[in-house]
Order: structure tokens, then sequence, then C-alpha cells
């Protein structure tokens, strides 16, 4: 993502080719790693096929207030769903906890912990922060890579 000039490049490695796709904006990113793999997603709403809508989950809402999350000053909050018993065929209730650090400054998420007794514990943090302006050639694509169009990558 290239939120300077408002794109997106979707790479294919296999093919060497990429497409580039412009974003709106107004566009935030989010980023969700887990293990050794990381999904990303767009949220906008100008009606860009590739926005992701945002969803509102259910459950309790905490305000968490406002924190300093590894240098970036952010907004928290805190979700908690109840799976009722019974509902999956389980003996007591199950309490999903769902804790998430946003800092305007960045538009992005720095930190997020999911505590799900069926899954166990995931952990999200942004580390090593560095707010200086990233070298243009991180958003270039490599140069044996070639643009194609979207319905044909």
């Amino acid at each position: 993502f290239d939120p300077v000039g408002h794109f997106e490049y979707d790479l294919n490695r296999t093919k060497k080719t990429y497409v580039r796709i412009p974003l709106s904006s107004n566009a935030t990113f989010s980023v969700a790693v887990f293990g050794g793999t990381s999904s990303t997603s767009v949220n906008s709403s100008d009606g860009n096929p590739h926005t992701v809508v945002k969803s509102t989950p259910s459950g309790l809402t905490e305000d968490l207030g406002q924190q300093m999350v590894n240098g970036v000053l952010a907004k928290g909050s805190r979700v908690t769903e109840t799976i009722p018993v019974g509902a999956l065929g389980n003996n007591r209730e199950i309490k999903i906890v769902n804790e998430r650090w946003y800092s305007d400054d960045l538009q992005i998420l720095v930190k997020s912990i999911n505590n799900d007794p069926r899954f166990g514990v995931n952990m999200y943090e942004l580390t090593n922060i560095d707010r200086s302006t990233p070298d243009p050639s991180l958003f270039v694509p490599p140069s044996d890579f070639t643009e194609t169009d979207y319905n044909h990558r």
C-alpha cells in the first residue's frame, strides 16, 4: 500500500506481474499478523470494489480512553461478546474479549488483544514505529515485474 500516492499494488510472485489499484484519499489501512502470515485490508466509503466495509461487533463496548502505545498516542476500546450456554453445545457461557488500540494520528491499529477461550489469546502489536518519511523505492514494484490489467492478473 502506498498511502501517499494512494495506490495498492497487488503482486503475483509466480507470474512476476502486478496490478496498480487506485485508492480513495480517505482510505485507512488495517494489518493483522498471526504467526508467519499477515492480512491487510483497506477501509473506505468510496464504493471501490477493493474496499472492505467496517463492521461493528456485537457485545458490550467499553471506552478505554487514550494512552501511549509504543510511543504513539492511541484510543482504546474493549468489546466483550458473550456466547450463551448451549449456543455452540457449550455447557457454560463463553466470554470473548477483544481489546483494540487505534492511532488517529497514524490512522492504523497499533495493538490488539483477542482473548477467546476456544482459541486462546492472540496479540498483534506494531513495534519499532519509525515516523520518518519512508524511502519512495519501498512503494515501487520490483523492476523485473510487469504491470497487468486487474482482470488478467
